[in-house]
């Protein structure tokens, strides 16, 4: 026997519905979609680190959200804070993020990183740049308030230093909050960086991403 009403019966119209039309208003569910945050047990998982390292094939070291910004915090020099924010929220080499110029940068907001890393084969030009978009509020800010302040010209480097500069900096800095269990240096940023977007399960191994055309870094 067909029910009379069969398209109530397949597709019920929820209780909170107005059936005054086909565009009935309905509450919001209980959890929107995407999720757009997850809660982590960053102490547990700092505390299993060794193990990882220990145990996982060619598992490079890390560092988690929460040891990330008591480095950022820590760091008062605003152009060497300005490359950490940089290496931690692009994923960037330290050697692209050394390259950057005022036209790197888009306003709208984010950075194009040229992947200077040299690879086996005929060069593609395809793989040279990406773009990598920068949502952070506050690291616009201080990206659009380092390059007026430094009047910098369009061809000139914004950070003139080498990356040898920037790792002894980060050691000394590592230092000053208290030491580590483990080097720490500007690709341990590109690690971290990496390890924070599976946690909260964002595809890493992406050309889009990290500038790869495999899984090292």
């Amino acid at each position: 026997m067909v029910p009379e009403r069969l398209n109530d019966m397949e597709y019920p119209i929820p209780r909170n519905a107005d059936r005054g039309g086909l565009f009935r208003r309905v509450e919001s569910p209980d959890v929107s979609f995407p999720i757009q945050s997850v809660r982590i047990d960053w102490d547990r998982l700092i505390a299993k680190r060794p193990l990882i390292l220990e145990t996982v094939d060619q598992m490079p070291v890390y560092l988690l959200k929460p040891e990330i910004l008591g480095l950022l915090d820590a760091e008062k020099d605003p152009t060497y804070r300005l490359i950490l924010d940089l290496m931690w929220t692009t994923g960037a080499r330290i050697s692209e993020v050394l390259a950057l110029r005022t036209t790197s940068f888009v306003y709208g907001f984010g950075v194009i990183l040229k992947t200077l890393k040299q690879r086996p084969g005929r060069p593609s030009k395809a793989a040279l740049q990406r773009y990598v978009p920068i949502v952070d509020l506050l690291l616009q800010d201080r990206i659009q308030s380092y390059l007026y302040a430094g009047r910098f010209k369009k061809t000139e480097r914004i950070f003139p230093m080498a990356r040898q500069t920037v790792n002894r900096h980060i050691q000394a800095l590592v230092e000053r909050v208290g030491g580590a269990e483990f080097a720490i240096s500007s690709h341990t940023f590109r690690h971290s960086f990496a390890v924070h977007l599976l946690l909260h399960g964002r595809p890493v191994i992406s050309p889009l991403i990290m500038g790869l055309k495999s899984s090292h870094c």
